[in-house]
């Protein structure tokens, strides 16, 4: 087992997809984020309180697009968010690997916020995969995001020398996606 974190667009899920195609189980931490996300929930009532009724839609889902507009430009309202969503999303993130583990799989889990979490301890090494703010931001515009939601959404997490030394492992998101797999097997292998 394996946690990838760091930035958007930075080489995460190309490298969670990567170990997938050999057999490893892929936790994508924003599709467990969004099943938190329950129409009626005590998560949803939360978050219409605090960001108002328009990130609810006329189901009672979160409008996604609309809760970003609010929340990416703002730290102080990632910060709001964070502090709804985190406590769950630990949780069920926990849930998820000793299910796996009871399984006896071998999971990559594709966390970008596990700093923003606070590191906790999961029982798996931690791999930060990083690369330069214009890169993902060019990334990010090729998927489509517009230039300004593209570049708050870049800038939304950011990974320092702290976050560096906590991790067991750095890479250079720059680095063509084959050597990067090539590179985590091989910390993997002496692991």
């Amino acid at each position: 087992m394996v946690l990838l974190t760091g930035p958007s667009a930075a080489g995460k899920s190309t490298l969670a997809q990567g170990l997938a195609k050999d057999g490893w189980d892929h936790l994508d931490g924003d599709r467990l984020a969004k099943g938190l996300y329950v129409p009626g929930s005590a998560l949803m009532r939360d978050l219409s309180k605090v960001f108002g009724k328009t990130v609810l839609g006329a189901q009672g889902q979160v409008d996604a697009q609309r809760l970003g507009e609010i929340v990416f430009p703002s730290p102080a309202r990632r910060m709001a968010l964070n502090r709804i969503i985190y406590p769950r999303f630990v949780r069920a993130l926990r849930q998820a690997l000793k299910k796996a583990r009871q399984r006896g799989r071998r999971v990559v889990a594709d966390v970008p916020v596990y700093f923003d979490l606070g590191a906790p301890d999961l029982g798996l090494p931690v791999v930060l995969v990083d690369a330069p703010l214009a890169c993902r931001v060019r990334r990010l515009r090729a998927l489509g995001l517009a230039p300004g939601r593209a570049a708050a959404r870049a800038r939304a997490l950011r990974f320092g020398p702290a976050q560096r030394a906590a991790s067991d492992l750095v890479l250079d998101g720059r680095r063509p996606p084959e050597e990067l797999l090539q590179a985590l097997k091989s910390f993997l292998r002496a692991g």
